[in-house]
């Protein structure tokens, strides 16, 4: 008769996605009394027994939740197999290469969420001249007729002693691009192994990392690429959303409006 005694098992009552994190399987799974006999190894009663844990493929409606189809987000992520969740799942995947120092020396994992900064040099347009002192004026003249060879007054250019022309000098400035962008996949990044009997993989020289990102934030991500140089910063989930002013060196408030 032993077989026929009844066991509490978790079973999902619907779809239960890859990736869903046991603290939010809520309605999607329910205890149900099943024959022993019927019992799959590992299965489980009580989801607090899951901690923070994700499954690991699809379930569907019926099944038992065993703890083989969970792991812990950390093991995921250091084995590079980090799912992605439903949110991200329809977003773009886009790779971009990154020199090693710029991508967190390689300690970047999928899963993480990362802030991306990006550098850029331009030109300043038509209408600003270099003062004696090397500083950017702006010359009312020059952006009147749109030809940078034009001269201002004496105080808007510097004396003619300070040998004040058109300036062809570019601004760099430094601003965050995004936030909490999400990391998919990571390619040549620091690996931490699961065996005492392997060693730690050494991140390599270039780091590729795919983002999961909106259309939009795809195409600035790679306008930043092509005409800048780009830098991760890890950003956890938590964090405070940033919220920075561009950094412009030694460019007045004016110069600033333009770039922005």
């Amino acid at each position: 008769m032993a077989d026929m005694e009844t066991v509490n098992v978790l079973v999902a009552t619907g779809e239960i996605p890859e990736g869903t994190p046991a603290d939010q399987l809520g309605e999607l799974v329910a205890v149900k009394a099943v024959p022993a006999k019927f019992v799959v190894d590992d299965a489980i009663s009580d989801v607090g027994d899951l901690g923070s844990e994700l499954s690991t493929v699809s379930l569907t409606a019926g099944e038992q939740l065993t703890s083989a189809r969970f792991a812990d987000v950390e093991d995921l992520r250091a084995q590079g197999e980090f799912p992605i969740p439903d949110g991200a799942a329809n977003l773009h995947q886009l790779t971009i290469d990154l020199p090693n120092p710029q991508a967190l020396g390689g300690s970047i994992a999928p899963g993480d969420t990362v802030g991306l900064f990006s550098t850029f040099e331009l030109s300043p347009p038509t209408g600003w001249v270099e003062g004696p002192d090397g500083e950017l004026l702006w010359n009312p003249d020059a952006a009147r007729t749109n030809d940078p060879n034009t001269s201002g007054s004496e105080d808007e250019k510097g004396s003619e002693d300070g040998g004040s022309s058109a300036t062809n000098e570019s601004i760099t400035y430094t601003d965050l691009v995004l936030d909490k962008a999400l990391v998919v996949r990571v390619e040549g990044g620091y690996i931490a192994t699961t065996s005492e009997d392997e060693e730690d993989a050494r991140a390599q020289d270039t780091i590729h990392v795919t983002l999961a990102l909106e259309p939009q934030d795809a195409a600035m991500v790679i306008q930043s690429m092509q005409t800048g140089s780009v830098w991760l910063t890890l950003s956890p989930e938590g964090a405070d959303e940033a919220d920075i002013d561009a950094v412009i060196p030694a460019a007045p408030a004016r110069v600033a409006g333009v770039v922005e």
